[in-house]
């Protein structure tokens, strides 16, 4: 019986549509900004720890180094934008939510870090012809997922360097706690799926692109504040908030930690590639 050959880009976007039908609205800047505390509390979690591990995941073979210039697509609260900077000459963030940003400044100030700039736009909206091979890594974390016409984005992200470009993606899309949560708010609804890897992974090996990976590790610490704040906004799009809905989930939280601080370990994909470097399409 012949193996049936998946088409990943479609498979991308039937996920992505399907999130749609479920969702009331879809996100929007200000959801980001008023998202940007919750997201700076847990990309700082033991020193910038996710960033670090993935800085050095990179490094370890040859991809970024001190005098790297990095841009990142979707850069929140400064996730590659801090710990980067304190190894590679310059890093340019990419974020088009005003809280993000004002994060962003914070954190760079407290690291004293100023190797950075920043570009207040949407990816979409980011000029390539201006900044065409001006760097040598363009990443992106948790953001990929936003984009239906995939390819087309990545071929943006490819046109921008002249050494590689990496996506960073979590393995475990939802938690414990979080599926716990939205089948207490959401009943048998299923929790919508986010494209991610091993996704992006399938599909640039069927582009022709020669995709490299490494699993890091990182710790999240969050105070059931911060999560309040994530989950407010994350049901706001699927639902209507209500105190009942409010309750549902800080009951939740207070079950999962009577200190208020909520401790975890993630899992991610560090998937880079050369954009030079294509295999043979059969």
């Amino acid at each position: 019986m012949a193996a049936t050959t998946v088409d990943w880009i479609r498979n991308w976007e039937e996920i992505y549509d399907g999130r749609l039908k479920v969702m009331q609205r879809d996100y929007s800047i200000d959801d980001w900004t008023e998202r940007a505390e919750d997201y700076s509390e847990r990309r700082k979690t033991n020193q910038y720890e996710f960033g670090e591990n993935v800085y050095a995941a990179l490094t370890g073979h040859g991809i970024v180094g001190d005098t790297s210039r990095v841009i990142e697509v979707g850069s929140g609260p400064g996730t590659f934008v801090i710990p980067f900077s304190k190894h590679a000459e310059h890093i340019t963030a990419v974020e088009p939510a005003d809280g993000m940003i004002r994060i962003i400044r914070e954190n760079a100030r407290e690291a004293g870090i100023e190797n950075y700039d920043i570009i207040n736009k949407i990816w979409q909206d980011v000029s390539i012809p201006e900044l065409r091979g001006k760097y040598d890594l363009v990443i992106t974390s948790t953001v990929i997922w936003m984009f239906r016409d995939i390819m087309a984005q990545i071929s943006r992200m490819e046109e921008m360097t002249h050494g590689h470009c990496c996506v960073v993606e979590g393995i475990d899309s939802t938690d414990a706690l979080g599926k716990k949560i939205w089948y207490t708010i959401m009943g048998e609804i299923p929790y919508p799926p986010y494209p991610g890897y091993p996704i992006i992974f399938n599909l640039l090996y069927q582009n022709g692109r020669i995709p490299q990976v490494r699993i890091v590790e990182a710790k999240s610490r969050r105070s059931t504040e911060k999560l309040m704040k994530m989950y407010k906004v994350f049901y706001s799009l699927y639902t209507k908030f209500t105190p009942e809905v409010e309750e549902k989930i800080h009951s939740a939280l207070l079950a999962d930690s009577a200190s208020g601080l909520h401790e975890g370990t993630y899992r991610s994909a560090v998937v880079w590639w050369d954009p030079k470097e294509r295999r043979e399409m059969v």
